[in-house]
């Protein structure tokens, strides 16, 4: 049975040097029964010491750590039944591959019969049962990964973490990993905690993300809310490519925003929570694939680049401010194709954009 998991107000500060370093910075989040929830960051800003404290490699210096209401925050890692897969696979060289998996299930005393039942329904999950006399040198970097996750579901744990899994192996390979654990991760309904800097890995796996910047909580939420509408500049830039353009608030009505950008007007929503007021600078975030040349209203502009990608074409256009625009336009036969110096009128949906307070960090 799934469980649930929460961290409150988690702190850890390290000693470096002589300085004190806080590597995370009072987080808080629940991850819900049978949820796969993402950490997505930077290097650097704090994701995998959340996870390292989750697993119990990690003391924290403050806060609590729950599972299903049950206090671990001091309990030893080898009784909190919790599952890690790292980055490097860490599979036995010496040992088959039925060997790496049946490793754990030993230590434990599992039966001999319980043990080779458990390794065979772990391989057919991952699709590896035809494999089980095979070494770790014998496999392919996938192979590998779905070893390693084998040897940590064949615990049955009520938690499992896993530590940028994907890292080690080609784009291509990596997209088809990434929809293989998703699917068993749903198939044994396990709470799961994922560490990435992949966006793409993100956004296709996750049933909810968390965005850190240096050891903090940026935003919570689901993909589509992390992306459509970002809480900070920083979510924003980080999450997909965004672009920002600064504006003033000219008024306010029902959270929709008056906005002058580049010499023209825009009804553009707030970002939720914040207080907007007539005069305030603002940032406008707007997606490419939402902003198109045209020959008609909107901004003006002259195409710096023109690249066709077959589905779409990708414009760079400089504006007269120095800014550049990037746009995304969905490449259809027959449809007007605009040339490096054209100069273009660029129109979007404000809509589909977000004003947020100007005065935030973008990433660095």
């Amino acid at each position: 049975m799934a469980v649930q998991l929460e961290l409150s107000h988690i702190t850890k500060i390290f000693k470096k040097d002589k300085d004190l370093v806080k590597a995370v910075d009072d987080v808080s989040l629940t991850a819900l029964p049978g949820e796969m929830l993402t950490f997505l960051g930077p290097s650097g800003c704090g994701k995998t010491t959340v996870l390292r404290m989750v697993a119990g490699f990690e003391i924290p210096t403050s806060g609590t750590i729950l599972i299903d209401g049950q206090d671990v925050t001091n309990v030893p890692v080898n009784r909190r039944d919790i599952g890690f897969v790292f980055q490097n696979y860490a599979l036995f060289p010496h040992m088959s591959v039925f060997e790496n998996v049946a490793y754990g299930l030993r230590v434990k005393r599992f039966s001999e019969e319980e043990i080779r039942r458990k390794v065979g329904e772990g391989l057919d999950l991952v699709g590896l049962g035809k494999a089980e006399k095979r070494f770790p040198n014998q496999l392919s970097g996938g192979e590998q990964q779905r070893v390693a996750l084998a040897r940590v579901l064949v615990l049955e744990p009520r938690v499992l973490l896993m530590d940028e899994p994907l890292s080690n192996l080609d784009a291509k390979l990596r997209i088809h990993m990434r929809t293989e654990i998703r699917r068993i991760q749903q198939q044994l309904n396990v709470t799961c905690l994922y560490v990435t800097h992949d966006q793409g890995e993100a956004l296709t796996m996750s049933d909810r993300i968390m965005v850190m910047h240096r050891g903090r909580v940026e935003q919570i939420g689901t993909p589509f809310e992390i992306y459509s509408d970002p809480r900070s500049l920083f979510v924003a830039d980080f999450i997909g490519q965004a672009n920002i353009l600064p504006g003033k608030v000219l008024s306010v009505e029902g959270g929709v925003l008056s906005v002058s950008m580049e010499g023209r007007v825009y009804p553009v929503r707030g970002v939720k929570d914040e207080a907007f007021s007539p005069g305030a600078a603002v940032s406008v975030v707007v997606r490419p694939e939402s902003i198109a040349p045209t020959e008609g209203e909107g901004i003006a502009g002259t195409i710096s680049t023109a690249t066709f990608l077959g589905g779409r074409l990708e414009y760079e256009v400089l504006l007269p401010s120095g800014q550049t625009i990037l746009s995304f336009d969905p490449y259809e036969p027959g449809k007007k194709t605009w040339k490096e110096g054209e100069p273009v009128r660029l129109n979007f949906d404000p809509s589909s954009s977000v004003a947020l307070p100007s005065k935030q960090e973008v990433r660095s």
